[in-house]
């Protein structure tokens, strides 16, 4: 039986390996830590979307677009799904559906917009601009860090764009 010191020892190089294996990433403000894009070109499909779902992906696209993200027609990195996914407390929601072999970042991310919230044209577009960002690995605003109201990222009111703040936290990011 190994001795303490060559368990601890063992123990302790086992935690290095790991840590060098799943690296830290620094971002510049808000990360979603959960979806990480595994490239800055991400191809976006819609599955059977309604008018809604599809002013919000063609605007959540248009705006990736704005930053170091460029994004095609066609799937393979971004679904979008809406439904009446019933009265949830959330009005779109992000997560990964395929991590890479090493678990460092998210081949495909999913995205689904309730329809069973009542929203105007302008909240659709926000919904998709919002729900696009947790794409780019992008995290909510608080207000303290979002004092112009501005940024589509903020979860209690419905800006449409991404202020200058998160077109630099998805550069770092990516």
């Amino acid at each position: 039986m190994p001795s303490t010191s060559l368990r601890i020892s063992g123990a302790v190089a086992m935690s290095a390996v790991l840590l060098m294996a799943f690296p830290a990433t620094s971002y510049a403000g808000h990360d979603d830590s959960g979806t990480d894009p595994d490239n800055r070109n991400q191809a976006v499909k819609g599955f059977s979307l309604t008018a809604n779902g599809t002013s919000a992906m063609n605007h959540g696209k248009a705006e990736l677009e704005r930053s170091v993200i460029s994004t095609s027609w066609g799937g393979g990195d971004i679904e979008v799904y809406d439904g009446s996914y019933g009265d949830t407390g959330w009005h779109g929601r992000t997560d990964c559906t395929d991590w890479n072999a090493l678990w460092t970042s998210c081949d495909i991310v999913r995205v689904r917009l309730n329809q069973s919230y009542s929203k105007s044209a302008s909240q659709w577009k926000s919904l998709g601009c919002h729900e696009f960002g947790h794409t780019a690995d992008l995290g909510h605003r608080a207000r303290s860090n979002d004092t112009d109201n501005n940024s589509c990222m903020r979860v209690e009111i419905w800006p449409t764009r991404y202020d200058q703040h998160d077109l630099n936290a998805i550069k770092a990011g990516t």
